[in-house]
């Protein structure tokens, strides 16, 4: 009975992914798309990709409510053990459920979770993922994206 519970949450929540996901499209900070597009790439600056990632976070805070529902549907739906904040230095804890995922949809959860701490905390860097069972980090969410271990 505890997996149909699961999977109850799982649903919604990769729908979430797809219609939020969409929204907040993670940049490495060099493209072109988030800056003044009269820049060239080469003239793009790191001042340039934080205005644009302040501007993003601001424009985007309404999120927050969301963000949250998100975060609270992978712990109840049994894709996160643990998801925490101490000292601005994020980590999540993923179960199996996690890795049934697309990595489109991994990245598009990390990237839920990264905003939500980085929007409340500019000093937020990255988020470390770490597997349930073994303990060890599998991966990291930032500025760049998701980059998951082999």
């Amino acid at each position: 009975m505890n997996i149909y519970r699961n999977m109850f949450w799982l649903i919604p929540i990769i729908l979430i992914i797809g219609v939020y996901g969409a929204s907040c499209k993670q940049d490495d900070g060099g493209s072109q798309k988030q800056g003044d597009p009269k820049k060239m790439e080469s003239e793009y600056t790191e001042a340039d990709a934080e205005a644009d990632l302040e501007k993003r976070i601001e424009e985007n805070k309404h999120f927050q409510v969301e963000r949250k529902k998100i975060i609270d549907g992978m712990l109840e739906g049994g894709l996160a053990s643990r998801i925490e904040n101490p000292n601005g230095e994020p980590y999540i804890y993923v179960m199996q459920p996690f890795y049934l995922l697309t990595l489109d949809e991994q990245a598009a959860l990390m990237n839920s979770i990264w905003y939500y701490y980085i929007t409340e905390d500019r000093g937020v860097d990255v988020l470390t993922i770490f597997d349930e069972d073994t303990g060890n980090e599998i991966g990291t969410f930032g500025r760049k994206g998701l980059l998951m271990g082999e």
